[in-house]
């Protein structure tokens, strides 16, 4: 059993109390693992935490053993019932596998060495809606689940989207003069596909930090590198699903707690990577996995029935689960490269810097990464899957005969066709007397696609119509970062 305190876990092992900094703790506080024999422990003390302070335990020792250990308990943790614990084992009355008393029964999770599991983590921050105004990248490398190396670039974004708006800066606090005299997104992005090597880039919603990478590449003229592409949104959603993890919800912080990893600085690349890859650590350990002897991410997301994503030159394909519906790439259409498909320079931004802030003024924190595009035309693909005949019926897309109309970025409708055919849904290319749901896409105007829609309608068809927001939700799909 693994007991989390703030920053660290605590675990009785072989007749030692053993504590474990969580990464951050041991780089600020030069904290290293103790093994503690419980023969040498005087007395075990606590201090609860109230709703809005730390509490602690202070651990006494016989003789000169050492001075005093003092661990912190975050408000939402249970000080006295780890001392509790801790002494019932001392006294025998518990075993070293039990619960603590009065203790969340859940299983606590923390970073483990894995062999084998070798990846980077990777994260973001951008100056404005576009997703390639890439301004700040954080990259960690992983060797075996464990961190060994990090860096971290501030860089100009990609020029014509290269302006700052108000909301992002809120998020992140990272300004124009903050990298007015950093590298370029090419300069930086060349340091950061050294780092890389051949490595899996692992992100929190991996979709929208590859996409961003992948646009940026585009806006800057870069050859868009082929990588392969692990989440740790997904596994975590797929650990809450399988009772591996108990968690309000899936957002980085709440997980990355969740995982004992202790308190960072959210919205800063780095740490957000750090965080993102302490998930994968803590998360791939903790299924039964049919792997013997090292388990590599490959291995792991695997096992747990997904299929790694990829990005390439034409394409982002996202983390899918291996049981929905297989996807060529001839399926994901032109891809998302956020071209302004209305202008006569293709790799201009949709708006004005003055008029962009302008409307980004009063915004949600949510509408701080996306902002459409119009587009002329969207692409289609051409091969329509069928129906998954073993869906689960009480799908709100189960038997539904779907359309979709307008743009869906970041996703090509060949993700959004699969996901559809996974769910039971059957899919139309046109609205026609048998749709049964039309999903409406960001576009300028009423699309044709609506107007028959609302025709039909009139004539008592019964046509739902859907914002694109509510199939992203049934499909699981994520549209911007989780904050």
């Amino acid at each position: 059993m693994t007991v989390s305190a703030l920053g660290a876990s605590l675990s009785i092992s072989q007749g030692n109390l053993v504590y474990v900094p969580s990464q951050l703790t041991a780089s600020l506080n030069s904290e290293e693992r103790r093994d503690i024999a419980l023969d040498e422990i005087k007395s075990v003390n606590a201090m609860q935490p109230s709703a809005t302070s730390n509490g602690e335990i202070v651990i006494s020792f016989t003789g000169k053993a050492a001075d005093a250990l003092t661990i912190v308990f975050a408000p939402n943790q249970d000080a006295e019932a780890c001392a509790r614990w801790i002494n019932d084992v001392r006294s025998g009355k518990a075993s070293t596998s039990s619960a603590p008393a009065g203790a969340d029964s859940e299983r606590v999770l923390a970073a483990t060495a894995t062999p084998g599991l070798d990846f980077v983590a990777v994260d973001v921050e951008t100056a404005n809606g576009n997703w390639g105004s890439i301004c700040q990248i954080g990259a960690v490398r992983f060797v075996a689940g464990e961190e060994t190396e990090s860096k971290v670039w501030l860089c100009k974004p990609p020029a014509g989207i290269e302006h700052f708006d108000d909301i992002n800066i809120s998020i992140h606090g990272i300004t124009a003069d903050d990298v007015k005299d950093a590298q370029t997104f090419a300069e930086a992005a060349s340091e950061l596909l050294t780092f890389m090597r051949d490595d899996v880039l692992v992100a929190h919603n991996a979709q929208f930090d590859s996409t961003a990478l992948r646009s940026a590449f585009l806006r800057s003229q870069m050859p868009v590198p082929e990588m392969k592409l692990a989440c740790s949104l997904a596994l975590a959603r797929h650990a809450s699903k399988s009772k591996v993890l108990a968690v309000a919800n899936h957002k980085l912080p709440t997980v990355a707690k969740a995982v004992s990893f202790g308190e960072f600085k959210h919205h800063d690349a780095l740490d957000d990577a750090r965080a993102a890859g302490h998930i994968i650590s803590a998360l791939a350990p903790a299924f039964d996995s049919p792997v013997e002897g090292e388990q590599s991410i490959r291995d792991v997301f695997d096992a747990q029935g997904f299929q790694l994503g990829t990005m390439t030159p034409e394409h982002i394909m996202p983390v899918l689960r291996k049981d929905t519906a297989p996807i060529s790439p001839e399926d994901l259409g032109a891809g998302t490269d956020f071209r302004d498909r209305t202008s006569s320079d293709p790799w201009s931004s949709s708006e004005s810097p003055a008029t962009s802030e302008k409307k980004s003024a009063g915004a949600g924190e949510k509408k701080a990464q996306r902002r459409p595009a119009p587009w002329e035309s969207v692409a289609t693909p051409d091969t329509i899957p069928d129906p998954n005949p073993d869906a689960d019926k009480d799908s709100p897309l189960y038997g539904q005969h779907v359309t979709l109309t307008g743009d869906f970025e970041p996703f090509d409708k060949g993700v959004l066709w699969n996901g559809i055919a996974h769910h039971g849904g059957q899919i139309g290319k046109n609205v026609t007397k048998k749709t049964t749901v039309l999903v409406l896409g960001e576009w300028a105007t009423t699309t044709s696609k609506e107007k028959r829609a609302d025709e039909l309608n009139e004539k008592g068809q019964s046509i739902e119509k859907w914002p694109a927001s509510k199939l992203f939700e049934v499909l699981e799909l994520e549209t911007e970062p989780p904050f």
